[in-house]
């Protein structure tokens, strides 16, 4: 591994070295070497990044990353593998509740720390309601503009996508604080565009914002009925199949570029 660079911590706001802040943990599936197109990548017109101890980012500073950590990546670890043991006994695309027995406010909380990790450091300000929350372990409910779906995903790429604003015309619109997905679960985290729907609503996701009204360290057995994606393309919100995609492609007459794999 090369020298680690300095940047300004996404969370604490200080300037120095960064630590490899892992998205998500690295206990929750995130410990093999991974190549993908990210968002960022298709803008730029590259194919792919490779991610050679995990998907993460040079973001934290030593003792956030190990603080947060200690906070609620055990409890974040956990609900992913139950996740994942969920994920193994389903069909092609069930619709149902399960149960799972976790720590929601400390779930919630790594998830928004995923969230800012992935942000610039130009997001420090906006941010800073939500840093505070995340670094108050005991700090309880959501700062309002924020809001928290999930997904169940297997098929298809990981996503890695971060401060965008996604339109659908007749639908809705959402500013997209970050996407995230990698087995079993996918996040979006974002807000509705003023006067229009949210488009992870519109989605089918499942909102658990309210996991922040629990107490830190409370275990809690809740049920919840979450459906599966496909995440084939890089783009927020976007859940076609490998098959509607290939049909876009063929239909428009896009000639589409093949991601490296090695």
């Amino acid at each position: 591994m090369g020298k680690k660079p300095f940047g300004i911590c996404r969370l604490c706001g200080e300037y120095g070295k960064m630590s490899y802040e892992h998205i998500p943990p690295k206990s929750a599936f995130n410990d093999q070497h991974v190549v993908f197109q990210t968002m960022q990548d298709m803008l730029v017109g590259k194919s792919h990044s490779k991610f050679r101890q995990g998907i993460g980012k040079y973001s934290l500073c030593e003792k956030c990353n190990n603080s947060t950590g200690g906070y609620y990546g055990e409890a974040y670890a956990s609900w992913a593998r139950q996740g994942m043991e969920w994920l193994d006994k389903f069909g092609e695309n069930p619709r149902f509740s399960v149960p799972f027995y976790i720590k929601p406010l400390n779930v919630v909380k790594q998830i928004l720390v995923m969230t800012v990790a992935m942000s610039s450091e130009k997001t420090l300000f906006y941010h800073e309601e939500l840093r505070r929350f995340l670094l108050n372990k005991e700090q309880r409910y959501l700062p309002p503009k924020y809001n928290v779906h999930i997904y169940f995903t297997r098929v298809g790429e990981p996503r890695f996508a971060s401060d965008m604003v996604v339109v659908n015309v007749g639908k809705g619109g959402s500013y997209i604080e970050a996407e995230i997905s990698l087995p079993p679960f996918g996040y979006c985290i974002s807000k509705p565009v003023r006067g229009m729907n949210s488009l992870a609503a519109e989605q089918g996701l499942i909102d658990i914002t309210w996991f922040a009204r629990f107490e830190y360290n409370d275990w809690t057995r809740i049920w919840l009925s979450i459906p599966i994606r496909e995440t084939v393309e890089p783009f927020p919100l976007d859940y076609r199949s490998q098959q509607e995609v290939d049909k876009h492609y063929q239909s428009t007459g896009i000639v589409k570029r093949e991601r490296r794999k090695k």
